[in-house]
């Protein structure tokens, strides 16, 4: 089955914009950049994944595409994520795929094996979606949609129960996939919380820690 990773990326001074205050601007660029890498690398290593396409207006996303082999489609400017997979969704109906998975960059515990495995979830039936939610149970931390074009996308406020109820509409059937470390998202401090007492090395989880542990232990000594 050819698979594509769909990966939306918002310019990268835009992006987590929530996490300001314990990280400045600079910071947050410089860990924007970390996780795109890192996400890149995490799908190259997945047997399932047959092409990376990122989706961005920001140029030095396009720049890290272009070292790491993953496919790249400019966006004049951001229009959010449902325009982004839209564009994306062209080039996979274009290029014939069989369904696509949506990967968000703010999963810094993101594995092959969780890529694997949600993957082959999707082996039957014919049509279907397989969704991973956050630990909130309020976002689509993954979204694979067989055949690609299934639905549009639902990228708002609550997008789990969206995707879900619009999959229901349709008669898709549905799986939920339950994976702690495509769960625990980076969008709060206290996404950055968790992420702290979790034993990963990996670069963008490296570049966290040593940024923003002194803040956050003066507030929580419990953090390792």
């Amino acid at each position: 089955m050819k698979i594509f990773a769909l990966v939306p990326v918002k310019k990268f001074e835009s992006s987590k914009s929530r996490l300001g205050a314990v990280l400045s601007i600079n910071e947050r660029i410089k860990l924007s950049e970390l996780l795109l890498i890192n996400t890149i690398s995490v799908l190259k290593k997945s047997s399932a994944i047959s092409n990376i396409v990122v989706v961005s207006s920001d140029e030095r996303a396009m720049e890290i595409a272009r070292r790491t082999d993953a496919k790249f489609l400019k966006e004049a400017k951001d229009r959010g994520v449902n325009a982004a997979i839209a564009v994306a969704d062209d080039y996979s109906s274009e290029n014939r795929a069989h369904a696509t998975i949506v990967i968000p960059v703010d999963l810094p515990l993101l594995t092959a094996t969780d890529v694997n495995m949600m993957c082959r979830k999707a082996k039957s039936p014919e049509r279907c979606l397989v969704i991973s939610p956050s630990i909130r149970y309020d976002g689509s931390n993954a979204l694979l949609r067989k055949p690609s074009r299934l639905l549009k996308t639902h990228y708002d406020k609550d997008s789990f129960n969206a995707h879900i109820r619009t999959a229901t509409q349709f008669g898709i059937p549905i799986k939920v996939f339950l994976s702690q470390r495509i769960m625990k998202d980076l969008d709060s401090i206290e996404d950055i919380k968790i992420l702290m007492n979790q034993r990963v090395t990996n670069p963008p989880v490296a570049y966290l820690k040593s940024k923003v542990r002194t803040s956050l232990l003066a507030s929580d000594p419990t953090i390792n």
